[in-house]
């Protein structure tokens, strides 16, 4: 049964196969998961375990082979402006300022009534950039470009954020600062969000939900819930990590990964 909740996402039985000799590579085979709005779930595992690919599925970039895809009940097909994805790599436009960067969805969207609205001074705000406002990212730091890049998929208000590795380009303190900021903005914005990672930490810092995927082909191996209670804002890192339930969950998915691993 799909869940046509506004926000919710429903993968079901998902597969993707790529051409090649005989039946092809086999990519993805038959994952299944939801979530309900507000949730943040992670795609985790091992590198070539299929992370990326169902999140380019989710935002319609990747064809599918088999099984379906819903966000709020409607079955994904293509791109569409009820996802935003922000990619690793940074990709603010460098001939725009930081405001106009962040309000470039909404303006090739027709969405004018939304500028009015201080959609863009509101997300400005909650990045902490609005004084960066009229600076161009060449003049920024990599932190503060990938915020800008955040912001711009936050202002267009999706009803699922997709973040592929968002903070595997960051120095150590800015993606701990960036895990938080992000943690905080949706769930201020009750925003569902679809992230993947390989950093286990992180999985359990910013997951309600971890989606653990074999390797080759991925499947899902196991769903973890943490529970760990942080529903409406972002945890302290060291009170969370001193809790036996953590380091027995680290433990045990460090364990998988070391299983699903394939050696060189």
């Amino acid at each position: 049964m799909i869940n046509d909740a506004l926000g919710s996402l429903s993968i079901q039985a998902v597969c993707k196969t790529y051409p090649g000799k005989g039946q092809g590579t086999q990519a993805v085979d038959r994952v299944s998961f939801g979530l309900e709005r507000g949730e943040v779930g992670i795609l985790l595992g091992p590198s070539g375990c299929g992370k990326s690919t169902v999140l380019r599925m989710t935002a319609g970039l990747e064809s599918i082979t088999g099984g379906q895809i819903c966000v709020s009940g409607r079955q994904v097909r293509g791109p569409g402006q009820d996802r935003g994805l922000v990619f690793q790599s940074y990709t603010s436009f460098p001939w725009l300022t930081v405001e106009q960067n962040v309000a470039y969805g909404l303006r090739i969207n027709g969405a004018s009534s939304r500028l009015k609205e201080g959609v863009v001074q509101h997300y400005l705000n909650a990045i902490g950039l609005s004084r960066f406002r009229q600076h161009y990212p060449d003049q920024l730091s990599g932190g503060m470009r990938q915020r800008v890049a955040i912001a711009r998929a936050l202002a267009n208000e999706p009803d699922l954020l997709l973040l592929d590795e968002p903070f595997g380009a960051l120095d150590p303190e800015t993606r701990q600062q960036m895990q938080a900021l992000v943690l905080n903005i949706v769930r201020k914005e009750k925003m569902t969000v679809l992230m993947v990672t390989h950093d286990v930490d992180e999985a359990l810092y910013m997951g309600d939900h971890i989606a653990f995927l074999s390797s080759h082909p991925g499947r899902l191996r196991e769903w973890i819930s943490p529970g760990f209670g942080h529903e409406t804002a972002a945890p302290d890192r060291g009170s969370l990590q001193q809790k036996p339930a953590y380091r027995g969950l680290h433990e045990r998915i460090m364990g998988m990964m070391r299983d699903e691993s394939v050696p060189i």
